[in-house]
């Protein structure tokens, strides 16, 4: 049971104490005396019950009850309600696109409501249109339910994303650390074949200037054996 009823477009009698019910007298009554009583009014709130439940709730300790108007709609009335519902959209802020879940419940508030008016005229279109209204509730809770899982798919495949982003990211990271470092080894390693370049052409001119200093030595040590031997001839 609520705590208090809440504002709607569906048109309701005024509440009463639960206790002192008056239809939950006659329902305990025979059929006689129901038939006796305006069988018209009470088969009309028959399916009106049936097709739009009463409401309980509690107010200032008083358990109350209040059942939906019998009350035939006037041309004022479907005006009014059309002006009640764009005044309620617009209040509560509801989205014109997307599921909505407070543009749902006000059309639902208004279905309803029309329901009641074609209901009190006729009760076959009433009950007719409760089967759309199911129909429809049906309908938008079948396609509710696809957009959620639309939307948990979605979901997935951003995470999946992100997560192969970040693993992307960090293999472009340890790419570029190794790229790094093979740049330093390379660095290393040019240096190395500098060195022993440069050792290597400081020991080829040792090696020629040694020779040189040994083919001059030689030289001049034959001049000197030819001077002696020519000396000796003469």
């Amino acid at each position: 049971m609520n705590e208090k009823a809440r504002s709607t477009l569906l048109k309701y009698n005024v509440p009463v104490l639960s206790t002192s019910d008056p239809y939950y007298k006659k329902k305990n009554t025979n059929n006689i005396n129901i038939l006796t009583e305006g069988a018209g009014d009470l088969l009309t709130r028959d399916v009106l019950n049936i097709i739009l439940p009463p409401r309980s709730f509690n107010e200032n300790g008083q358990d109350l009850i209040q059942y939906v108007s019998t009350n035939p709609a006037t041309r004022a009335d479907v005006i009014k309600l059309q002006n009640q519902l764009d005044k309620e959209l617009q209040d509560r802020k509801a989205r014109e696109i997307g599921i909505d879940p407070v543009r749902s419940e006000t059309y639902g508030q208004c279905f309803d409501e029309i329901i009641r008016q074609v209901t009190i005229d006729c009760s076959a279109r009433g009950l007719l249109l409760v089967r759309v209204r199911d129909e429809m509730r049906t309908t938008i809770s079948m396609y509710q339910t696809l957009f959620e899982s639309a939307i948990t798919w979605g979901m997935r495949k951003a995470m999946e994303k992100e997560q192969n982003r970040d693993a992307l990211h960090a293999e472009n990271e340890s790419l570029k650390e190794q790229v790094k470092a093979l740049k330093a080894k390379n660095i290393e390693l040019e240096q190395k074949i500098h060195d022993i370049e440069k050792r290597e052409e400081d020991y080829r001119s040792q090696k020629e200037k040694e020779h040189a200093n040994e083919t001059a030595f030689l030289k001049r040590q034959a001049a000197q054996l030819k001077t002696q031997l020519e000396q000796t001839l003469k």
